[in-house]
């Protein structure tokens, strides 16, 4: 399972207490050991693409892990797809970088095991550009709301085309997954209730 999301929805929070519920193994992404992190947030033309490939990298390593036989026995639960990358990826990079990007991300995706459900958590800008600054993150200090939406859109246009698998769609303004115990009771039932389609769970 994973849980996809713009920065700062609670994807790993979320995924945090899935995985203490379950008492399952966690994937979770290392974004602020990426070397080039910092420096793409301040300078995004120069180092959005060996920002993008390291990532690439190490998403594509961690994820393949779940081939091994000791995760795929377990329940396992991630806080971000590869997917999530090309949508970075497809933002961030120019044209002639994203070409030379796609091309790796085709080959590394089919080896790359996909989830039996993939839950994307939702919230308006507003929302996020308030969590982004509850969280105090030094280097996200400078994001801009533009960037934000952009993300919002690129996020929801790509899982409005998703057939890969099994998806729930959560609209996180008004639900407090983490503290609310009524709220993360509700989304438990509804991730219960999910069969091959897609399922939505709008706010409290």
């Amino acid at each position: 399972m994973c849980v996809e999301g713009v920065i700062g929805v609670g994807k790993t929070s979320l995924v945090l207490k899935l995985a203490q519920e379950w008492g399952a193994v966690t994937l979770l992404e290392e974004a602020l050991e990426n070397p080039y992190l910092d420096r793409f947030y301040d300078d995004p033309e120069t180092f959005a693409f060996p920002a993008q490939l390291h990532f690439l990298s190490s998403r594509f390593k961690e994820l393949s892990r779940l081939k091994q036989t000791s995760l795929f026995e377990r329940v396992a639960v991630a806080d971000y797809t590869l997917q999530k990358d090309w949508i970075f990826a497809s933002i961030n990079l120019s044209d002639s970088d994203f070409k030379v990007y796609e091309k790796m991300y085709a080959e590394m995706l089919p080896q790359v095991p996909l989830p039996d459900l993939v839950i994307l958590l939702q919230a308006r800008v507003e929302t996020f550009m308030r969590r982004i600054a509850r969280r105090s993150r030094p280097m996200e200090h400078g994001i801009a709301r533009e960037y934000i939406q952009g993300l919002i859109e690129a996020y929801n246009g790509f899982f409005l085309t998703y057939y890969q698998g099994p998806l729930l769609v959560v609209n996180t303004d008004n639900l407090d997954l983490d503290r609310n115990q009524a709220h993360f009771q509700r989304l438990l039932s509804e991730i219960d209730a999910t069969g091959q389609g897609r399922r939505f769970l709008g706010s409290a």
